[in-house]
């Protein structure tokens, strides 16, 4: 049987896998405006949205309840609310482009040999969300942030004191 072996240089190439030129520059993305806040209507729903969902984790009825409070603060002055409700705030975050890649999702749930009293996880379904890999490390690598921070060889790396 024939082996082949294919050794990665790590040099840059296109999405035809044709090696570039040294030095070659990518194309540059065009900047955002600073005051384009897109899908937010503003910072401040930007900023909202990125603490309730990345820092506070905030159950979707919990969020109901403030997002309420806050309307009727509102009323009183004649304020307009940021998000009307969780399910408002959530397809504004789903509709965030920062590259192209959507969530998608499935349920797993276990299937294994029933016991008497099974535990509650072993009862339960559970939704599990991801983005597709291949496209997440695509805009990675778009990204011109990235471009001069970037191995594109693979090594080995040790830690000289102890040989690890």
């Amino acid at each position: 049987m024939l082996k082949s072996i294919i050794c990665h240089v790590g040099q840059p190439c296109d999405a035809g896998g044709n090696f570039l030129l040294t030095g070659t520059q990518l194309e540059p993305c065009q900047p955002k405006p600073p005051d384009d806040w897109s899908p937010y209507n503003s910072c401040l729903e930007f900023k909202l949205a990125d603490f309730i969902y990345t820092c506070n984790q905030m159950s979707a009825g919990n969020l109901n309840i403030l997002l309420n409070l806050w309307v009727a603060s509102l009323v009183e002055v004649g304020g307009h609310p940021i998000f009307s409700s969780h399910t408002k705030m959530y397809q504004t975050i789903d509709n965030t482009q920062f590259g192209d890649v959507k969530w998608q999702s499935f349920a797993v749930k276990y299937t294994g040999d029933a016991e008497v009293d099974p535990a509650p996880w072993m009862r339960d379904e559970y939704d599990i969300w991801f983005q597709d890999p291949h496209k997440v490390v695509q805009n990675m690598l778009a990204n011109p942030k990235f471009a001069k921070e970037m191995d594109y060889q693979p090594f080995c790396e040790y830690d000289v004191k102890t040989s690890t």
